[in-house]
């Protein structure tokens, strides 16, 4: 059934919206909720992307009944995770909501989908991998 199919990748749906309301939403979180730690927003940034590349990694491999994710796989993942980090840079400042492109947010969401690329692979394993009982 093609419906199944779709529900299956729920945890990648599920990363996508939250990615999409803490990006676009003029202002998600409340400037003055953030604790004053530097540079949090760019941390924030790169977990967010490279979560999304890792939970699009995580899903085809769990729809597909594989261990790990093919390096193209997981390359695909963190190039399309990436460009929809810069898609979104370009959002921001097109939608004038208050919030404005920003070139170190984009190298922020880069260096997530980077970290997952290497990351991704062994913690998918980790999950994935078939429990051996004695």
């Amino acid at each position: 059934m093609r419906t199944s199919r779709y529900l299956s990748w729920w945890p990648s749906t599920l990363t996508l919206a939250v990615v999409l309301y803490a990006t676009l939403y003029p202002d998600p979180a409340g400037v003055d909720e953030l604790p004053a730690i530097p540079h949090l927003d760019k941390l924030i940034h790169a977990l967010m992307f490279g979560g999304l590349a890792g939970a699009w990694a995580f899903d085809y491999c769990r729809t597909r009944h594989l261990e790990r994710p093919p390096r193209r796989v997981m390359l695909s993942a963190a190039l399309v995770s990436a460009a929809l980090g810069g898609l979104i840079e370009l959002l921001q400042d097109a939608m004038g909501l208050g919030r404005g492109a920003d070139m170190l947010d984009f190298a922020a969401d880069s260096i997530g989908c980077v970290a997952a690329f290497f990351l991704a692979p062994p913690a998918i394993r980790a999950v994935l991998r078939p429990r051996q009982t004695n």
